[in-house]
């Protein structure tokens, strides 16, 4: 029969069994998984991808073996190029960076990979993604001291998201407290303090990082010896952290409530809350926060001369801080000015006078650090201005810019008004000449046809002198054919060459004649200038359309001397019939 003894040996055979068939039998689980993890990733909506597969690459990869990491980083970078995601192959190069940061520390693969997400947010105009890698490489050089350097970068991501505006960014209260974080380090408490207070007015992803705020915004007005306001930060602290039941948070900001009053010198007050934070800090392993704790109930133990307690408090600091990475300089020196104190006041003269010397060689440690800490902070104060000079010019050059856009519109403007106002005046100036010279033609019109009337009228004045005169020649002929005594024909003979055209009466005609006809008379004399003063007027009374008879009689010549006349005429001026002459136009 088998025992537990036998029992306990088959289920160790079976195990090693078990484990060998599984290494060298079949490829390991964890390696398979592997293989495919990113394989989801293609399922994943387009704006929710990229926060998927670094989730993704954190839980799997980030402490993978590197071979393991970058191999499977270069899938995800395939099916990221395969789907054309922009936002996703930017991602892989923050991925890269942020696995040689975590497992190389400070090294040049980050922030060459860092730098390479940068330009490729910038060349792919990922305004978004080109704050937020700033924002990283700026963290990143944060985190491994690099304070200026970190400072530029940190600048150029805010930079690039009050261009896309603060409320459109995603996590902006995160990015905020990180800035805040660096002036914070560096003792720039007002610009930590004026970054905190705005990160307060954006969601954050959860309430921890909104009590981090509020008590970091509290340690500030500690600093500046504000106990009230500081008070008011941490118990708004401290009762979201309640809210929440996040045990660790409330011992801390307890713990700061705790400073408050022991700065103050309320003993009373503060002891029960620096104890809560000295517990909390052990129970959750902070052991710089518990020392920390753990000297100001030291204090508190000396003044109020409980000097055994105090001894033993001292040893459990120095076990807290044993072998510590983080800088402790400050609780160093604390605890040499405590033990000093402590020594000094339990008659230990020598022990004391050591401590003394112990306490001022870690304060002069201090300074130095301190000094370091402050030509950092002049090379940051020196960045930011620079940044804001910068700012401030790009400002100024857009204001300049716009102004001369105004002008330049303005001026256009007013081209434009006055061109309309030069185009209406040339339009109505356009408008009242025609009109003038309507009416002038009108007045021009009345005239000619005036002057015609008045021709007409001379015209027929004429054929009724011809008309008489006629009559007169047949009463000559007929009273010579009856021999009438010629007393009788002689004052007729004379009446008729009283209504023979005279040369005043010419002068007459010819004015009436040029209104209706003007540049008759100038473009017969121009062109003929051969014409006697009789062909003139025959051309006159041929124009006017008079018969034969009536030119006769009133020229006082023979109806063959106007036949004969005319015949010249012809030869003369080139004209070959009458009706030639008549519709010639002699107008200039």
């Amino acid at each position: 029969m088998f025992n537990a003894r036998h029992i306990h040996k088959v289920w160790l055979v079976i195990v090693f069994l078990f484990l060998y068939c599984r290494a060298y039998c079949c490829p390991p689980l964890a390696d398979t998984l592997r293989q495919d993890i990113f394989e989801r990733v293609q399922n994943v909506p387009q704006a929710n991808r990229t926060d998927s597969a670094s989730s993704l690459y954190k839980r799997t990869f980030r402490h993978a073996d590197e071979t393991t990491a970058m191999t499977n980083l270069d899938r995800l970078n395939t099916i990221a190029l395969t789907l054309n995601d922009k936002v996703l192959q930017c991602a892989i190069f923050n991925m890269r960076a942020d696995y040689y940061s975590v497992n190389r520390g400070y090294n040049p693969l980050s922030t060459g990979y860092y730098k390479k997400a940068i330009e490729f947010a910038a060349d792919n105009n990922l305004i978004l993604e080109h704050g937020v890698y700033l924002n990283n490489m700026g963290r990143y050089l944060f985190i491994y001291k690099q304070y200026a350097l970190a400072c530029q970068y940190f600048l150029q991501s805010q930079e690039k998201f009050r261009e896309i505006g603060f409320s459109n960014v995603p996590d902006m209260y995160s990015y905020l407290s990180q800035f805040a974080d660096l002036y914070y380090r560096l003792g720039d408490f007002d610009n930590a303090k004026t970054n905190l207070v705005e990160a307060l007015n954006y969601v954050a992803r959860n309430n921890r990082d909104r009590i981090n705020i509020l008590n970091t915004i509290g340690l500030i007005y500690r600093n500046y010896k504000q106990f009230p306001i500081a008070l008011n930060y941490f118990n708004r602290s401290l009762q979201l952290a309640v809210t929440n039941k996040d045990t660790v948070w409330i011992g801390i900001t307890k713990g700061n409530i705790g400073s408050v009053y022991f700065l103050q010198g309320n003993y009373q007050k503060a002891g029960p809350y620096i104890k809560t934070d000295y517990t909390t800090s052990l129970k959750y392993g902070e052991p710089i926060n518990g020392a920390l704790a753990l000297l100001r109930l030291i204090k508190i133990n000396i003044d109020t001369k409980k000097y055994y307690t105090a001894y033993r408090q001292l040893d459990t600091v120095q076990l807290l801080i044993k072998n510590t990475p983080e800088d402790v300089l400050g609780l160093l020196a604390n605890y040499s000015d405590l033990k000093s104190q402590l020594d000094e006041q339990t008659g230990h003269l020598k022990q004391s006078l050591a401590g003394r010397k112990l306490y001022e060689f870690y304060k002069d440690s201090i300074l130095k650090r301190d000094n370091n800490t402050a030509v950092e902070r002049v090379k940051l104060r020196y960045e930011i201005d620079q940044r804001i000079n910068q700012q401030n010019r790009f400002e100024s050059n857009e204001k300049i810019h716009r102004l001369e856009l105004s002008a330049g519109i303005a001026m256009l403007i007013l081209l434009m008004v006055i061109s309309m106002l030069v185009y209406n005046r040339q339009r109505l100036k356009s408008k009242k000449d025609k009109e003038l010279l309507i009416a002038e033609k009108e007045v021009v019109d009345e005239r000619l046809k005036n002057a015609g009337i008045a021709l007409h009228r001379f015209t027929e004045n004429l054929r009724q002198k011809n008309a008489l005169i006629e009559n007169f020649k047949n009463e000559v002929d007929r009273l010579d054919k009856q021999s009438v005594i010629r007393k009788n024909a002689g004052n007729l003979e004379s009446l008729l060459q009283a209504h023979i055209m005279t040369d005043d009466n010419w002068n007459d005609f010819k004015k009436l004649f040029s209104k209706v006809y003007p540049g008759f008379f100038v473009t017969l004399s121009k062109y003929h200038p051969h014409l006697s003063s009789t062909d003139t007027r025959i051309l006159a009374l041929i124009k006017l359309g008079l018969k034969n008879t009536e030119m006769a009689n009133m020229l006082g010549i023979t109806v063959e001397g106007i036949k004969k006349a005319k015949q010249r005429l012809r030869k003369k001026i080139d004209i070959q019939t009458i009706n030639e002459i008549e519709n010639s136009t002699f107008e200039g």
